[in-house]
């Protein structure tokens, strides 16, 4: 296939945005696996889309283009999640053009040292070895073995975040199973959730922004969203409300907070609902976007959502900042923190 984004919809270089459009949807059906083509082709020109399909995005692949830097273009048409490459048969990660998806690019900040807030030289409002530490939290085992479909969902999310997400972003930390509610007291006055509270599944931070983040398994290599629920092999699938999951979260965070704290001003959040294909491949299942689903964002294989999250997380001119109050106050939400 072309490496030419232009070629692979089958429009000129200077079509206006309505042709584009047109032009996706058309090459969109045609390519879909479900009316004959393959995972790999729609995924192309899924990706072009994403690129031509943003005003900026497009401005600066053309910019590249016609000087002929393609390596440098910000969607070349391969294994990619925004952000990030990955090579279909290692698995590995390698730098990738910076796309501006979702029309947030990559700060130059996101890639330097930790500046930790207040300084490590403070002990409080965390120690130093809870301070360093990417991944908090764990998930309780049920049953009598603890091995059960939830569970290997969720250790297979955490080893996605830590591999693809924590090892590349030096300030970004983990936390899993995360209360979204504030915190109660019990008779001895110690903090405590109640039972059966709404909880996040996975919750990432770097800086001030906050990531909440929950997976699904799909049985298939495509799929389609409608803005609220999933179609899978004919069946419907409804995710839960991350959205709304973030936003209470916020808001919980924002009472817990001190004013010294730099999230305290405002944490910025966001959501991603990551799809594990059941063959292990990062990028199945092709998610294809209907209806409503065009404005919303939509849930992606996991090899694409990864870099989403990077992309949201490494926004900010304060992508390198661990505040570590932030910190803190997410640690106290856990619903099985480890011990310190």
């Amino acid at each position: 296939m072309s490496d030419d984004l232009y070629a692979i919809l089958g429009v000129p270089a200077d079509a206006d945005a309505a042709t584009l459009r047109a032009a996706y949807r058309r090459r969109a059906r045609q390519t879909h696996p479900d009316h004959g083509g393959s995972a790999e082709e729609f995924h192309h020109v899924q990706a072009a889309w994403e690129v031509l399909g943003e005003e900026s995005t497009r401005a600066e692949y053309d910019r590249r283009r016609r000087s002929g830097t393609s390596e440098e273009s910000p969607s070349a048409p391969t294994e990619e999640g925004s952000g990030f490459t990955y090579s279909r048969s290692t698995a590995t990660r390698r730098p990738a053009p910076r796309t501006g998806d979702r029309k947030q690019r990559r700060s130059a900040a996101a890639d330097q040292p930790p500046v930790y807030q207040p300084p490590l030289s403070e002990p409080q409002p965390l120690s130093l070895t809870l301070t360093s530490q990417k991944v908090h939290g764990e998930f309780r085992r049920s049953g009598l073995f603890g091995a059960g479909r939830s569970q290997r969902l969720h250790t297979r999310t955490v080893e996605l975040l830590q591999r693809h997400l924590l090892e590349q972003l030096p300030a970004a930390r983990l936390f899993n199973d995360v209360h979204l509610g504030p915190p109660g007291r019990d008779r001895k006055g110690r903090l405590q959730h109640p039972k059966g509270g709404e909880r996040a599944e996975h919750v990432v931070i770097a800086g001030t922004s906050l990531v909440v983040v929950a997976a699904l398994e799909v049985p298939a290599t495509a799929a389609a969203w409608d803005g609220r629920a999933l179609r899978v092999a004919g069946r419907r699938i409804t995710p839960p409300n991350l959205a709304a999951q973030a936003a209470k979260l916020r808001t919980t965070l924002a009472g817990l907070l001190p004013e010294g704290s730099p999230a305290g001003a405002g944490v910025k959040v966001s959501s991603q609902l990551i799809l594990h294909a059941a063959d292990g491949d990062l990028f199945h299942p092709v998610v294809e976007t209907q209806g409503q689903g065009r404005y919303a964002d939509p849930p992606l294989a996991a090899g694409r959502a990864v870099g989403h999250i990077a992309n949201a997380l490494s926004s900010s001119e304060r992508a390198n900042l661990v505040d570590r109050h932030l910190m803190a106050a997410l640690r106290t939400q856990l619903a099985a923190p480890e011990a310190s």
